[in-house]
């Protein structure tokens, strides 16, 4: 019994994220004013992660089984939480010193 519940849950989650991508795509092709500044931010959100990913130090830990990849996979993860983190507080700080102004 718990087998085909468990079965019909991965089954049910799949059919969630396949047609969450699908309207996400067909709204992109049907709507591309529209959401060029979203592909714009999806794309320096990858380009940050890319920099970071390329950042990491690649590290190997044969204790926690965590090879290069993961290793760098991780630390550019990191990285890139960071650089978010900061650049929020940034662009904070930032809108308050503006508005002061105005």
């Amino acid at each position: 019994m718990i087998d085909i519940a468990l079965y019909l849950t991965y089954f049910l989650v799949l059919a969630a994220v396949v047609l969450v991508l699908g309207f996400a795509v067909w709204f992109l092709a049907k709507n591309f004013k529209k959401s060029k500044n979203t592909l714009i931010g999806a794309l320096g959100l990858v380009v940050v992660f890319l920099i970071a990913y390329f950042l990491s130090s690649g590290e190997v830990y044969e204790k926690f089984q965590i090879t290069e990849g993961i290793s760098k996979l991780i630390g550019g993860s990191l990285i890139t939480l960071y650089i978010m983190f900061f650049g929020t507080i940034v662009a904070a700080i930032y809108s308050e010193i503006a508005k002061l102004f105005k």
